[in-house]
């Protein structure tokens, strides 16, 4: 376990649309369904979701080349519509945890902080924080090594939310 100080990848997008609109679409599966995915011709499918304090999900995203993508999450904190935080893992379709498929010593527990910011009635800003948790002194290597790619999924799953959200 490291004692370093890590510094959380940050991104951060505004929205044409209400706090509590933007917040929904991170806790309601009706909306998770149509934007969490990084591309366009993607799918998403929750197959499980308890999306509250202490509560889990597990989704699977399939690719266009029909590449299936496993993923648990567990919910810390869901406070509509300020602050959502949770861990997300990659696993199998049993919501076993397993590594990286393509990078084996990614870290485990990857613990995403969202704040939702009302700029207006209809803006929100969205600042979204992303870090391993405890990590070994190999995990944070890979962390570190590839922060500047860190922005390639979720940046990308922020451009399908967007696209989303403008489509309401």
């Amino acid at each position: 376990m490291s004692t370093s100080k890590i510094i959380p990848s940050e991104i951060v997008r505004e929205f044409n649309a209400p706090r509590k609109l933007v917040f929904d679409a991170w806790v309601e599966v009706r909306h998770l369904n149509n934007w969490m995915f990084p591309m366009p011709g993607c799918s998403c499918e929750f197959v499980s979701a308890d999306i509250r304090d202490g509560g889990s999900s597990l989704h699977k995203v399939t690719m266009p080349n029909g590449h299936q993508m496993w993923l648990y999450t567990k919910y810390e904190v869901v406070k509509s519509p300020e602050k959502l935080v949770f861990l997300q893992y990659f696993s199998n379709e049993n919501g076993d945890i397993v590594p990286m498929p393509h990078m084996p010593n990614w870290p485990k527990d990857m613990l995403a902080t969202l704040w939702f910011e009302e700029l207006s009635e209809v803006r929100t800003k969205l600042t979204f924080l992303w870090e391993p948790r405890n990590p070994s002194p190999e995990e944070l290597e890979v962390f570190e090594s590839s922060r500047s790619e860190h922005g390639n999924g979720w940046g990308a799953g922020m451009e399908q939310l967007h696209r989303y959200l403008e489509s309401l």
